[in-house]
């Protein structure tokens, strides 16, 4: 019987992340997947799909980070200012990792950060979902 290790997860879903707005869940989920992905391929050494997947990340943040900004100025939210400001200083620093030329001195620091902002990201949260329930509106859909 052929035993498979388990890929290592940075970050799990659980149930107490839930928002309950199917557009915001999804983001979120293939977020965090995306982050997984991160992890096991720096873990694998695999640095060619390594940067391949940390871009198509930070495409998948700009998207979400996106989503909820519409939503807030929307409904004129006092959160806007500081909601764009965490999220542009994110995407600078992942970028700022992407010109790295050795990604191993940077790449903990890196998996960090993503630990910071999703704790962080999730406490905001508890601010912004009020205005999620207020929105109707349609946006790109990560699943069909």
């Amino acid at each position: 019987m052929t035993q498979h290790k388990k890929t290592p997860m940075l970050l799990s879903w659980h149930e107490e992340f839930e928002q309950h707005k199917e557009i915001i869940d999804e983001q979120h989920r293939a977020i965090l997947a995306s982050i997984n992905s991160v992890h096991y391929l720096f873990l694998k050494r695999e640095e060619n799909n390594l940067i391949k997947h940390v871009m198509m990340l930070y495409s998948q943040l700009q998207m979400h980070f996106k989503t909820e900004l519409l939503i807030l100025r929307q409904y004129e939210s006092p959160l806007v200012t500081d909601y764009e400001k965490q999220a542009n200083d994110f995407l600078d620093a992942l970028l700022d990792v992407c010109e790295v030329k050795n990604l191993d001195s940077q790449t903990q620091e890196l998996f960090e950060k993503f630990r910071i902002w999703w704790k962080n990201h999730l406490t905001l949260h508890q601010q912004i979902t009020p205005y999620l329930f207020k929105w109707d509106g349609e946006f790109c859909r990560v699943v069909a």
